[in-house]
């Protein structure tokens, strides 16, 4: 097997996971963010509110990278875009995020 083909199994993008989640009676994810452009940082997800965060499928971590939400990618908003975003989605929201880490070694890798 090649070097490449090595590299890429090892690959950021094979670490992107999706999660879904569904607002709750306030319409309210339970969920927030930090980070964005605003202060230089990819938007992270930040507190999981207890017992308002409601996911139906897949996993959210504290200070993963969020990626993408409903398809609509989101690397270089800031938080309020971010929020606006997620406001303006129908349910149920799909979040797509990978670990911090991964997108730090794969750059370093080049």
């Amino acid at each position: 097997m090649s070097k490449s083909l090595k590299k890429r199994k090892n690959h950021w993008t094979n670490k992107v996971h999706e999660s879904v989640l569904c607002r709750n009676e306030e319409g309210e994810l339970g969920l927030e963010f930090k980070g964005g452009a605003e202060n230089g940082q990819f938007p992270v997800i930040g507190e999981l509110l207890p017992g308002r965060a409601v996911c139906h499928s897949g996993k959210l971590c504290l200070d993963e990278l969020l990626l993408e939400v409903n398809d609509t990618p989101v690397a270089g908003l800031t938080t309020r875009d971010v929020h606006a975003v997620v406001k303006h989605s129908k349910d149920p929201v799909r979040l797509k995020s990978v670990k911090q880490g991964y997108l730090w070694k794969s750059f370093h890798n080049v």
